[in-house]
């Protein structure tokens, strides 16, 4: 072999050398490129996962708040009204005492015109009275049997959202589950587990 193709040679192992080197260059660029784009990706999704959780979290303690709240207000006013109600049953017997106890006062002056039909009258209106005391016993009845109603949809609302808060809890570790890969990079430690 003589020295010039020995030469060519060398040249041509130099300039192949050269082109891997320049490839793998490029390669390796192209690389740190991709991999600052997923980083700042996984960044962005791991600020929005965390936000997201916050908001869930917080609109769950506010829900659980505002329904045991309601809850206490639901029982007190029902306390009241079986208050209210046994007072108007109370009311409702004096009333009828009254009318009898007018009754028995215009059978003893009936013999007296006057007064005898002025009594009448005040019977009269005892009576209307006492009527309209049974009609608000009635009312409370009813708002009774709606307060009852109320409770039981309550309760239920109160089951709901803890179904509601058991759901956010399997998301919450469905998305720490999609988040493994990301914590065994180069973030490893920065997403919590």
């Amino acid at each position: 072999m003589s020295k010039e193709s020995i030469n060519k040679s060398d040249e041509k192992t130099q300039d192949v050398f050269e082109i891997i080197a320049g490839t793998m260059n490029d390669f390796r660029e192209e690389m740190e490129y991709h991999d600052e784009i997923g980083t700042r990706i996984a960044a962005r999704t791991r600020t929005i996962m965390r936000f997201v959780f916050i908001t869930l979290t917080m609109s769950s303690i506010y829900l659980v708040f505002m329904i045991y709240q309601m809850s206490n207000s639901m029982t007190a006013m029902t306390t009241h009204l079986e208050d209210m109600y046994s007072s108007f049953g109370t009311m409702s017997q004096d009333m009828h005492q009254i009318a009898r106890m007018v009754d028995s006062m215009g059978n003893s002056i009936s013999g007296v015109p006057v007064i005898a039909e002025s009594m009448s009258q005040i019977d009269g209106d005892v009576r209307v009275m006492t009527g309209s005391v049974y009609e608000i016993n009635k009312s409370i009845a009813a708002i009774d049997n709606d307060m009852l109603s109320i409770n039981s949809s309550m309760r239920e609302m109160t089951g709901r959202l803890y179904n509601m808060n058991r759901s956010v809890n399997l998301m919450r570790y469905d998305v720490n589950e999609m988040a493994a890969p990301m914590n065994s990079g180069p973030m490893s430690g920065i997403w919590p587990r």
